[in-house]
């Protein structure tokens, strides 16, 4: 699901934001955190 999100930021707002990951896994920038966050909880009602 993470490279769906990262296609998704590249094509709205290309390099501005850094996806960047840590050792384990998630986002450095806190704004992409709270962005990706936000990205799941959308997708997931739209599954259902």
């Amino acid at each position: 699901m993470q490279s769906i999100f990262e296609h998704w930021m590249r094509q709205r707002y290309g390099k501005r934001y850094s996806l960047q990951r840590d050792c384990h896994g998630f986002y450095c920038c806190e704004v992409v955190k709270r962005m990706y966050d936000v990205w799941c909880f959308c997708n997931q009602k739209h599954l259902h």
